[in-house]
């Protein structure tokens, strides 16, 4: 174990662009972090920008094929060489075919990024309904100058004949230096199930960030962007692919303060074929000059249309006179290139008419609240978005400050042309001051909603203990009891960890069917891991 934290050492020393010569040019990643004027980016921006450094209280798993009660670890602990799996996503079928990615430490302590253990988002498949998974350690990555670089989302196409991961896909250590370009991207690749295994296709690129190396010389090109948060969408009707991020401009006349974007695309028949050619982004809500925007998530519904929800005001909330945070939505029709609801022109504000919200729906912000055993320190208001195809509308949650300052879980319902909004219900069921985080969305075949949260309620507002807890209902109106999905819970305070935050900033859960599959970041084994379990 000291062989490979000295390894993990050396490795973030030079991946950091460190240098003990006095006047030594800035490397690539300092030029960008002087550049990016976001205050908040996600734990695969932080990463890349800071990798992380090994230290002599990591601990290392030794177990493989870990399964606490019904939870089951994703990943295979024996493979990990850097503690730090976190940040999880999860897709399944009615075939029994899952698959979950995470954010994988392990990438950093690997300095060819063409190799699959470079590959900083984890993958792992299950054919048997996710009672085992089968790590198969990272996504396939030829190009040298790029690298898989975490914050995956998943999603199953073809009922499972296919999946699709996306990604960050940021330069490598060998990037900018062979004279060809890089990009601070997002690409997608298609992974196809065989008899033996899982077939891995190529990165593809969803929306072009501007060439990164051009900040380094003399000439920066005008529209350099770092694209982040990434998140799937999956339309079989229409086979329309989306992914929401956004783009944080760091060259140009730009704020850099955050654009929500969404890439959409035609799947073809044979998935593999799949291009950059195939993406067209449209731009659901620009870059302001006091506000940032972050946290954009898609869903479709049949036929395409898209709905993106984001928060707005993340971070800046604390200095620019506006302490309120906001959490938006948006439509963007099949057929359209800009929103028909919820833009700039006529914004669509989730939490207007939220408890002691702003009569604009301004909220109390958990990023505005020191979290206990979470290690970036301040939270975040990230909405979750599904579409309710039983009932024809679009579902969002989010958790919020308006009640408790360590947060409950909310859930509103719209219309599909996003005119007629619900009432906004509280979806926990205790009202305890203990903590209610990242909310996860999903809806079942039958129309039932099922929510899923970091939770603390066992054990009380000054503890750092967690269990993940979900909620079914029936209907948006209909409180269902909430249930314990964790068989056991994680004090972060003693979970060692080299990644920033320590268990992510946010979770997944996924139905198919009457079936709903959970993932969330799980440190009971001393470093986080991505566990999954199913009701």
């Amino acid at each position: 174990m000291g062989r490979i934290l000295v390894v993990a050492l050396c490795v973030a020393a030079v991946v950091s662009g460190a240098s003990g010569s006095a006047g030594a040019a800035p490397s690539l990643k300092q030029v960008v972090a002087q550049r990016l004027h976001a205050r908040w980016v996600s734990q695969g921006a932080r990463a890349w920008l800071k990798p992380p450094r090994a230290s002599s209280g990591v601990a290392h798993a030794s177990a493989a094929s870990v399964a606490l009660g019904t939870n089951v670890d994703a990943a295979d602990p024996n493979e990990d060489l850097v503690a730090g799996q976190s940040e999880t996503a999860i897709d399944g079928t009615t075939a029994g075919r899952v698959m979950v990615a995470w954010n994988d430490a392990t990438g950093f302590a690997v300095l060819a990024a063409n190799r699959l253990l470079a590959s900083i988002t984890g993958v792992g498949y299950s054919d048997d309904g996710g009672r085992s998974f089968t790590d198969l350690v990272g996504l396939r990555n030829p190009n040298p100058d790029q690298q898989w670089s975490g914050d995956p989302a998943v999603v199953a196409i073809d009922n499972g004949a296919h999946f699709i991961v996306g990604s960050l896909y940021l330069p490598s250590l060998d990037s900018c230096s062979d004279g060809r370009p890089a990009q601070l991207t997002i690409a997608v690749e298609v992974l196809t199930p065989t008899a033996s295994g899982v077939a891995m296709g190529k990165p593809v690129v969803v929306s072009p960030a501007g060439n990164v190396c051009s900040l380094v010389g003399n000439n920066p090109a005008a529209n350099v962007a770092f694209l982040d948060k990434d998140f799937l969408a999956w339309d079989q009707t229409s086979r329309t692919l989306a992914v929401s991020f956004t783009r944080f401009f760091i060259s140009g006349a730009h704020s850099g303060q955050g654009a929500i974007n969404l890439a959409r695309a035609h799947v073809p028949q044979n998935a593999g074929s799949l291009t950059s050619a195939d993406f067209r982004t449209t731009l659901v809500w620009p870059e302001e000059r006091n506000d940032e925007n972050e946290g954009a998530y898609v869903t479709l519904a049949p036929g395409g249309d898209a709905y993106v929800a984001w928060e707005r005001n993340l971070d800046t909330n604390l200095f620019n006179g506006d302490p309120r945070i906001y959490e938006h939505l948006a439509l963007v029709p099949a057929d359209a290139n800009a929103p028909l609801a919820g833009g700039k022109g006529h914004p669509v504000v989730v939490t207007k008419g939220q408890v002691n919200a702003s009569p604009v729906g301004g909220v109390r912000s958990l990023g505005s609240v020191a979290i206990a055993g979470y290690n970036r320190g301040t939270g975040n208001d990230f909405p979750r978005i599904a579409w309710n195809r039983a009932a024809g509308r679009v579902e969002v949650a989010w958790n919020d400050a308006s009640l408790h300052p360590l947060g409950d879980i909310w859930l509103r319902s719209y219309s599909a042309r996003l005119r007629t909004p619900s009432p906004i219900v509280r979806v926990n069921d205790d009202s305890d001051f203990t903590l209610h985080f990242l909310p996860a969305l999903s809806v079942r075949s039958n129309g039932h909603i099922c929510t899923s949260w970091y939770d603390r309620r066992r054990f009380g507002p000054d503890s750092a203990h967690t269990d993940y807890f979900g909620e079914c209902r029936a209907a948006l109106g209909t409180q269902g009891a909430d249930f314990r999905i964790t068989t056991g819970a994680t004090d972060w305070t003693n979970t060692s960890s080299v990644i920033t935050p320590n268990f992510g900033d946010y979770t997944d859960n996924t139905s198919t069917g009457t079936t709903t599959y959970y993932t969330w970041s799980d440190g009971r084994l001393g470093v986080p891991q991505p566990f999954t379990d199913h009701h």
